[in-house]
């Protein structure tokens, strides 16, 4: 197995904070290129060793994304077989990823009433446990072993690295990595406080948003059972906006690429602490996955449609 090139990932210095002695890490440069890698593989060895599943056990799940990619490489690895529920918004060179991986798709192409498809995703993940004799859900949004991965992982690696960190800035979603790291920050530190940052349009902390939200990899349409169970200290929402500007910053002044929830990362914690008038502090960000899988998706599709004034390559 190739565990080792999983987790351990870089932990850089941002030059443009200089407020505050910030960091970004880099989840991105995990083996299959996301922080799901590490649920995904910390999770489905421990089940095998626990004798929960076995070669013969399907595994399934509802991802818009990178849960799916990693699930179906990890899988591949184990010999397992597995099959990711996604919909629309789903990047090219994810749902490519997923087939290439041998792992089977069911695509939901209709919307609930709040124009998500994560509901109707999760109805198909029952209706198909019923169907079959011998699967099991990975559950990302409720499986306590999921934030158990996150907490003895990512969230472990941030506080040895940086065992004085005072703010924790990461995204939500499926509530998991946040569950997680907020533990082991609980568990590991005496002074880490967890942020949370969210995107207007979610209905996670503003259940009556009635704004579309475009962006993936931030938000939901539910708040999760993970999502309950962690520690969160306060939150912060970001506009698109100011997710999209995040990135350009990223890109202008870090030069780095990363994806949708890092732009939101980024800006939320910097309007944070900026309008807190926090300073001399060290802080970490925690970015998920890189730029290049939404490339067509976000960086040209709404960088052009959406906000046509916020260009790329440093112009106003």
């Amino acid at each position: 197995m190739r565990e080792k090139w999983i987790g351990n990932t870089p932990l850089v210095r941002l030059d443009s904070c200089e407020e505050n002695e910030v960091y970004m890490k880099l989840e991105g440069s995990n083996l299959y290129g996301s922080a799901k890698d590490r649920a995904a593989f910390y999770v489905l060895s421990q089940l095998m060793r626990e004798g929960m599943i076995d070669k013969d056990t399907e595994i399934v799940e509802s991802s818009s994304g990178n849960m799916g990619v990693a699930l179906a490489a990890v899988g591949a690895q184990m010999g397992l077989k597995v099959t990711i529920v996604i919909d629309p918004s789903i990047s090219e060179l994810n749902e490519f990823l997923i087939h290439s991986y041998h792992a089977n798709t069911i695509k939901i192409m209709e919307a609930d009433a709040n124009g998500s498809y994560l509901k109707r995703r999760l109805e198909m993940v029952q209706a198909y446990i019923k169907s079959k004799a011998k699967v099991y859900w990975f559950n990302q949004y409720g499986n306590e072993k999921v934030a158990q991965a996150y907490r003895e992982t990512l969230g472990k690696e941030i506080i040895d690295a940086v065992p004085d960190v005072e703010y924790i800035f990461m995204a939500v979603s499926s509530g998991g990595t946040v569950a997680g790291v907020s533990e082991a920050a609980k568990r590991y530190s005496t002074s880490a406080k967890v942020i949370a940052v969210d995107i207007e349009g979610s209905k996670i902390f503003d259940p009556d948003s009635k704004v579309v939200k475009h962006l993936t990899g931030i938000g939901s349409s539910i708040c999760s059972d993970n999502l309950k169970r962690a520690y969160i200290e306060d939150k912060v929402i970001v506009t698109e906006r100011e997710a999209l500007k995040g990135l350009r910053d990223l890109l202008d002044k870090e030069q780095l690429f990363l994806g949708a929830s890092s732009g939101c990362v980024y800006a939320g914690a910097t309007r944070y602490l900026t309008e807190r008038q926090i300073k001399g502090k060290k802080c970490v960000m925690i970015s998920h996955d890189r730029g290049e899988r939404y490339f067509r998706n976000l960086y040209e599709r709404y960088f052009s449609e959406y906000l046509p004034d916020i260009r790329l390559g440093g112009e106003k």
